[in-house]
């Protein structure tokens, strides 16, 4: 099985990425948390602390947020009321938000949210992490792509 920084470094991949996450942002990242976090969301911060590119899933697009922005949004008290089971690592540019889905703790799912329809508008977009990250920076062959 590849690794998230052999996945992301494929030539066939449009994705720019930041430098890694330091070991004192994981590490801060971690004690903050009250859950488990995925290994793979782990080793991509490891690869970039942020970056944006194609998506080969809903929302066709994807910006990662840094682990003190993603971190912002966890100790926000709007978040922490109207999305309890969320925690936001990434958005579209745009109206949609990407988060993992604390809700189903044996897999994590990833779903696209819409914040300002609420939680309601969460969709499941990836089974786990590692299926998120193998879709970062592919297009979508079965959609037309939006233009940035």
């Amino acid at each position: 099985m590849s690794t998230v920084a052999e996945i992301l470094a494929s030539p066939e991949r449009r994705w720019t990425r930041n430098a890694p996450a330091t070991d004192c942002e994981l590490a801060q990242l971690r004690a903050e948390l009250p859950f488990q976090v995925p290994s793979e969301y782990i080793e991509f911060l490891r690869v970039c602390n942020g970056g944006e590119g194609e998506l080969a899933l809903p929302p066709l697009w994807f910006q990662l947020f840094d682990t003190t922005f993603a971190l912002e949004l966890w100790r926000n008290d709007h978040y922490r009321r109207n999305f309890p089971a969320l925690f936001f690592f990434g958005g579209n540019g745009g109206l949609e938000s990407i988060a993992i889905d604390l809700r189903v703790p044996d897999r994590y799912p990833i779903v696209m949210v819409d914040c300002i329809a609420g939680l309601e508008s969460a969709k499941e977009i990836a089974r786990n992490m590692r299926e998120f990250i193998e879709a970062i920076g592919l297009v979508n062959d079965n959609v037309a792509q939006p233009r940035h």
